[in-house]
């Protein structure tokens, strides 16, 4: 009884066991299921092409032009057509079939087949297919425009995440240095080496740098939320983006503006997207031109006919069977007809200048999209000068600062520097460090736009 016992109080350890166990596991699981996922700039912009509603609208639009296209191209084939008619006639009517007067009712079929053919109105299909395919080409720069957009705002997002992970980690470093302080003039006064004046001071700069970390992380997230706004996904708290390596070192301008220039007249979609607009409207005046020529038309009909009151034979009539009949009564009509526009109440006129006037306005828009690519990079390339020399400097004024605080932090650290003298060349040595990391971001921002505007793919 006592083994049955003990072996009932193993069997029920080992179950607890093996449930702690499983529960562990679940645990494990479900923590690692709840990791933050890092995503890199490649998965970012990924997703933000693929979600972002303009980019997608900007397709289904260009889908409804290359509809049209396909519609122009069909406009030259000839048109088919069927019909048949079923109808009751009482009374006195004409039979259909014989052109004779029948008083009594009868119903009568009517079966036809219809084709017509444009041989020419002016080149106005021609020119219309023409038009439609400049208008496919430039739809599809849209799209890439559309998607550049994209890609400039996820680098804009993905560099501002980075610029406040820096920020708050120059901000905990500090601190963090804050805090160290504390308990070393703590030392200090207790030891009669330092007034508690200068105690109070450090502890009300460690109360400033805790907010100033405090706002590093609401700006850290804060950014987070912009970026996920911008790839169109929902805003979660386990989302971080990857940090990558990067050029410390600006590289040197080698390439001028006028360069620049003209290598983004080559690859930019929207100068394209208007060269192709302007060939459209180029069409389109040619199309309302076409309009003042005449148009020449071929057509062509098959019919047969029925009616229940045609008699077969003169002197025995008899009846006359559908099919018979049918097939008795097959006519073909093949027709040529010329349409010359003498005076539309000047309809055609009008859209002649409505189209020129049309065609100015997109070589206009041609010009100011050139225009504005060509201010675009002159600034970038202007702001990128100015960010490069703007970070060498504030690189070697960090490494002086530094040299100070570091100087001044070992003097107060022996008791013959002040509080309040110590704090101002920490001061300085934070304002510093902040802004290095802010040249330093704002530097490899303008220069991924400048290579952006040279056809070059943006990646970290």
């Amino acid at each position: 009884m006592n083994n049955f016992a003990c072996d009932l109080r193993g069997k029920k350890n080992r179950m607890i066991r093996m449930l702690v166990s499983i529960i562990v596991v679940l645990l494990v699981a479900g923590e690692a299921g709840a990791q933050t996922r890092v995503w890199t700039f490649s998965q970012c912009l990924d997703t933000a092409l693929q979600r972002n509603i303009s980019v997608n609208q900007t397709r289904m639009s260009n889908e409804l032009s290359r509809i049209a296209l396909e519609q122009s191209k069909a406009n030259r084939i000839p048109s088919v057509s069927a019909n048949a008619n079923e109808a009751l006639s009482i009374g006195r009517n004409i039979d259909p079939t014989s052109n004779a007067f029948v008083s009594e009712p009868y119903h009568s079929t009517n079966l036809g087949i219809s084709s017509s053919f444009n041989l020419f109105n002016g080149l106005q299909n021609a020119n219309t297919i023409r038009q439609n395919r400049l208008n496919v080409q430039a739809g599809l720069s849209d799209i890439e425009k559309a998607k550049n957009d994209v890609t400039l705002n996820i680098t804009t997002g993905y560099l501002q995440v980075l610029f406040a992970r820096e920020i708050l980690a120059a901000a905990k470093s500090q601190a963090e240095a804050t805090a160290a302080q504390v308990e070393r003039t703590e030392k200090l006064v207790t030891a009669g080496k330092s007034p508690e004046s200068d105690l109070l001071q450090i502890k009300s700069q460690l109360a400033t740098d805790n907010l100033s970390v405090i706002n590093a992380q609401n700006q850290l997230d804060l950014a987070r939320v912009t970026l996920m706004q911008l790839m169109e996904i929902p805003v979660t708290d386990d989302f971080d983006v990857e940090v990558p390596a990067m050029e410390d070192s600006p590289a040197g301008l080698a390439p001028t503006n006028e360069e620049i220039y003209r290598r983004s007249l080559a690859v930019m979609p929207q100068i394209a997207s208007a060269s192709y607009r302007t060939g459209s409207s180029e069409m389109e005046l040619k199309i309302t031109r076409g309009a003042k020529w005449p148009r020449i038309s071929l057509g062509a009909n098959l019919g047969t006919n029925y009616a229940s009151s045609r008699k077969k034979g003169e002197v025995n009539p008899e009846g006359y069977p559908f099919f018979e009949q049918i097939g008795d009564n097959i006519g073909q009509t093949v027709s040529m007809g010329i349409s010359i526009p003498i005076y539309s109440n000047r309809q055609i006129q009008s859209n002649i200048e409505r189209a020129r006037i049309n065609l100015i306005t997109a070589k206009l828009d041609e010009q100011n999209t050139r225009n504005v690519l060509r201010k675009n990079v002159e600034q970038t390339y202007t702001d990128l000068r100015a960010s490069v020399k703007k970070y060498e400097a504030t690189k070697l004024q960090l490494a002086a600062v530094e040299s100070v605080y570091r100087s001044a932090e070992k003097k107060f650290e022996v008791g013959v520097m002040n509080a309040t003298d110590f704090l101002i060349q920490k001061n300085n040595f934070t304002q510093s460090t902040s802004n290095l990391i802010q040249s330093k971001y704002d530097y490899i921002f303008k220069q991924k736009i400048l290579d952006f505007y040279q056809g070059k793919q943006i990646a970290f």
